[in-house]
């Protein structure tokens, strides 16, 4: 997305924004779609934190219910944060036309359109050939495609990834996902695979585990401060307090201490 990358302020980070916070744990339709779905908020060039972008990514599940998660999700994201919000796709599946939601009811006319990387046209070669962290992942993904359930084609693909890997001059957190990925993607578990292929992914990948152990134990004493958020936010209204100040007091949105407060 050169266009967005133009216009993105580098110096600033970029915020993941978590699930929760976008579909509502009590939905039990959308629990599923949140899964592979990763939301971020992006600072802009002209000062602003006004995109919020998606990137869904579709491997597979029946291509009919993508578009129609894109649109909810882009609904969600629009009516929770109140930003410009776009949506890019990364497609593995079978319909190259996969990039529009339409939906008519009696003279009422939704259309969305998203941009989508399908990935089964890409030029493998051209993959090869770009040097940015997201060409590898890439093109294991378009590989895996062509070696389908061929063990040696899946071993040499390996292979090259690995090689790939190693050549170009990749980051401590970027070399062991890209590894991670195509460990994932290539089977490498599969008992034909050969044992020193095998092996050398997991020594290669084992920073990738210390750093998602890290990762998990970080989530969990962030969810367990906003637990305890939430039950501060219920004490406090059930003795009476206003939602503004509960919200103050507990730095919660004001839409989910709302939420909370007990219908009379």
């Amino acid at each position: 997305m050169p266009d967005l990358a133009a216009d993105m302020d580098t110096i600033r980070e970029i915020e993941a924004i978590p699930g929760r916070e976008i579909f509502s744990e009590a939905s039990d339709s959308n629990k599923d779609m949140r899964k592979p779905d990763v939301y971020f908020t992006i600072p802009m060039l002209d000062g602003e934190i006004g995109n919020v972008a998606l990137f869904a990514e579709q491997q597979h599940e029946p291509d009919a219910t993508l578009p129609l998660r894109v649109f909810e999700t882009y609904i969600r994201l629009r009516e929770k944060k109140r930003l410009k919000t776009t949506c890019f796709v990364i497609y593995t599946g079978s319909a190259p036309n996969i990039n529009t939601f339409s939906e008519s009811c009696y003279g009422c006319e939704v259309s969305m359109k998203y941009r989508t990387y399908f990935l089964p046209e890409k030029d493998a070669d051209e993959l090869r050939a770009d040097r940015r962290p997201f060409a590898p992942v890439m093109l294991a993904g378009r590989l895996s495609l062509e070696a389908g359930d061929n063990i040696k084609l899946r071993e040499k693909y390996a292979t090259e990834i690995l090689k790939v890997t190693n050549e170009l001059d990749y980051d401590y957190e970027q070399k062991p996902f890209i590894l991670d990925f195509a460990k994932s993607i290539f089977r490498l578990n599969d008992p034909e695979i050969s044992d020193s292929l095998r092996k050398e992914y997991n020594m290669q990948t084992v920073s990738l585990e210390e750093y998602r152990k890290e990762v998990y134990r970080e989530t969990e004493r962030l969810d367990a401060i906003e637990e305890g958020k939430i039950e501060v936010a219920r004490s406090l209204l059930a003795d009476g307090m206003t939602p503004e100040l509960v919200a103050k007091h507990t730095r919660l949105p004001i839409n989910e201490v709302q939420a909370l407060k007990p219908h009379s």
